[in-house]
């Protein structure tokens, strides 16, 4: 197989949204049993600017590294949340894309099921979260779950190979 594109998700790939999350509330994102109280931290997380603010995530600069020497079309896919914040979002992303000076063409989308509509033969996504995964491989494209980046470039070599 001829892989001819590979999207990289931001948020748990790329930069560490979770630990940002978790140092400004004291939860993880999805760990809010009162959805009111989700929604509010989830606001103000988004008007405090902080996509601007992540750190990057444990082995992103590998990850970078080893993709910019494959010669293969790099684009980023990552989703912003949903279409309230969408723009807002998107903008933010741009900003901690741009500090990072990560170039590459990016893709944002107002809900991660959305990703799935970017899968074709020769596509790998390298993403966090399982049912993107799903959704991506079910929809032709091959995804790759990330949560080890060992892990992650076995699979891309991998890949790479065949």
């Amino acid at each position: 197989m001829k892989v001819t594109k590979i999207y990289l998700d931001m948020d748990g790939v790329l930069c560490n949204f979770e630990k940002r999350y978790f140092d400004l509330f004291n939860e993880t994102p999805g760990s809010s049993r009162d959805r009111k109280e989700f929604s509010q931290n989830w606001t103000d997380f988004i008007k405090g600017g902080n996509f601007e603010k992540l750190e990057l995530f444990p082995g992103a600069l590998e990850l970078l590294s080893y993709v910019r020497k494959t010669g293969i079309d790099i684009e980023i896919l990552t989703s912003s949340g949903g279409q309230k914040y969408h723009d807002l979002v998107a903008k933010q992303k741009d900003v901690w894309l741009k500090k990072q000076g990560i170039a590459y063409k990016r893709n944002v989308v107002p809900g991660r099921k959305i990703k799935s509509e970017y899968a074709a033969e020769g596509v790998i996504l390298i993403d966090d979260t399982p049912d993107v995964i799903e959704g991506f491989n079910r929809a032709g494209g091959i995804a790759i779950l990330h949560k080890d980046i060992g892990e992650t470039l076995q699979t891309l070599d991998g890949l790479l190979a065949s």
